[in-house]
């Protein structure tokens, strides 16, 4: 089964599915892939670096503070879970020149910036009901895959710990989108 990672506020004592849980979803409505209309995704990278670069990429600078907890949660601090994803799952390949020409999407339509359009052709797809997500090469560097995955029933939890700015794979996902670590 493939291996997926992911960065979230964690709080040890939580449920699973509640807020500080690894299998939680907050509430959505701003990402590439929402339609909480329809269904709630969970984010997810095939890499551990490739999800630190997703879910901190936007700071120019990495400290202490970026991998505190979320003040909406708790007691929570940044952590990196791992999970499995089924081998049942069946995933829309958006890096497949074959799949992209079938749902009519070009390449830029898949990393475009532009929310409004990425949402409509993730509800086109969802509404197949064929797929449990969708995975696409990352905008941060394309040897990694993020995925969007609606179905929760095929991720099964393995592991998490906690973040820290020396970790190997905070280290490598900031010498690869260059990134400054200043503790």
């Amino acid at each position: 089964m493939p291996e997926l990672y992911r960065v979230f506020p964690f709080v040890p004592e939580a449920d699973p599915h509640d807020p500080g849980g690894a299998l939680y979803i907050p509430p959505q409505g701003g990402g590439r892939l929402d339609n909480p209309d329809l269904y709630s995704v969970f984010y997810a990278g095939s890499a551990e670096a490739g999800a630190i670069a997703e879910a901190f990429g936007r700071f120019p600078e990495w400290t202490p503070a970026v991998l505190a907890g979320n003040p909406s949660v708790p007691g929570s601090f940044r952590a990196m879970a791992r999970y499995r994803l089924s081998e049942a799952a069946r995933i829309c390949d958006l890096d497949d020149p074959v799949q992209l020409a079938a749902l009519g999407l070009r390449p830029s339509d898949v990393v475009s910036r532009d929310y409004n359009r990425t949402r409509e052709w993730a509800r086109h797809i969802y509404l197949q009901r064929s797929w449990a997500g969708l995975q696409w090469w990352s905008y941060y560097d394309p040897r990694w895959i993020s995925f969007g995955i609606w179905d929760l029933s095929r991720i099964l939890l393995e592991d998490v710990r906690r973040l820290r700015l020396d970790d190997t794979a905070v280290l490598e996902a900031a010498r690869v989108i260059t990134r400054r670590i200043a503790p």
